[in-house]
């Protein structure tokens, strides 16, 4: 009687690990595979959160540091909770709040390993993760989304209602980060528009330069039909020039704003140009400063900034504007 015991109890002892680890795999690959699917389709339908889709193969990348980490969540989740009536409920909770520590985490392993030298990719991840807020977001949703999917596929019962639940959650962690991102900073789709006085009429049919960094490019096409809008915008608002368009600069997602900033030269020395809220803004420089119209618009705490060359310089005015996901970008306004 006593062998049979000790030989039940070798069993047990030899099961048991084979049971967590066989956990640790299953909850590894399904956090790859889910993770990818998540990522993947969020690129391929554009709801990838901010601008920074060329950096798309980071974002999957770093799915290989999160998914051991769930595998030894999932493997050492105890046994007896397992049996429980609320047991899904408390699995995706536990995963959702892995992903957000892990998340808060990461930057400490970045660190780690970039003070390691380990390898010049890891080495520009990182200085990538500490200056973007739109990668970080979506890393993090990611991370959150799929700790709780993975714990639900692996620890539990695939029944048709947790695969419909499965479901849900995945297409969720595809169409939510991107809106939710551009709410909660405010980001938005904007345009800005350089116009300078145009000295000929060769100089008014010039055509304006194009800098576009975002994931809606403005074309040749769109940069035409941006032209267009702000001469009659400008029309409109009582200044018929003769102007012409000099840059067209575009960048963000989410609800679109128009920034029409007419450099008459000598600029002001220096200028803090507040963004529109998601309207039609037109600045005009004078001589002792810019008048808005319309005066009341609604703004942003970004800003434009632009400021007169110094001496000896060609260009008639510098600028940079400050970005959601970005430190910001800028550039210069030739004369004629």
């Amino acid at each position: 009687m006593e062998s049979e015991l000790e030989q039940d109890h070798s069993i047990q002892a030899d099961v048991r690990p084979v049971s967590r680890f066989l956990r640790f795999l299953l909850a590894s690959i399904a956090t790859l595979v889910l993770g990818g699917v998540i990522l993947g389709v969020a690129r391929a339908t554009g709801m990838l959160v901010g601008v920074y889709e060329r950096w798309f193969p980071a974002e999957p990348g770093l799915l290989i540091l999160f998914a051991p980490v769930v595998g030894i969540v999932a493997a050492a989740y105890p046994r007896r909770w397992l049996s429980g009536r609320r047991n899904a409920f408390i699995l995706a909770a536990v995963g959702a709040a892995m992903g957000c520590l892990c998340y808060c985490l990461s930057p400490g392993w970045m660190m780690l390993l970039f003070h390691l030298h380990v390898g010049r990719y890891l080495s520009w991840l990182h200085v990538f993760w500490l200056f973007t807020s739109d990668f970080e977001f979506q890393t993090a949703s990611c991370w959150i989304a799929v700790g709780a999917l993975a714990m639900l596929v692996t620890l539990t019962r695939r029944t048709p209602t947790i695969l419909a639940v499965v479901a849900v959650l995945c297409v969720l962690a595809v169409v939510l980060p991107s809106p939710v991102f551009n709410f909660v900073t405010n980001n938005q789709e904007l345009t800005v528009a350089f116009v300078i006085p145009a000295t000929s009429s060769a100089s008014a049919a010039k055509l304006p330069r194009v800098v576009s960094t975002g994931p809606n490019w403005l074309n040749r096409t769109g940069a035409d039909a941006t032209e267009a809008r702000v001469l009659e915008a400008l029309r409109k608002a009582g200044l018929p020039g003769p102007y012409r368009v000099a840059e067209i600069d575009r960048c963000g997602r989410g609800k679109k704003a128009l920034q029409i900033i007419v450099v008459n030269p000598p600029a002001p020395a220096l200028a803090q140009l507040p963004q529109p809220d998601g309207t039609e803004l037109i600045y005009v420089s004078n001589p002792d400063g810019w008048r808005t119209i319309p005066a009341q618009a609604p703004t942003l705490g970004r800003t434009v900034e632009v400021r007169r060359p110094e001496t000896g310089y060609r260009w008639m005015a510098s600028y940079w504007i400050h970005a959601v996901a970005s430190s910001g970008f800028g550039g210069a306004i030739w004369p004629d």
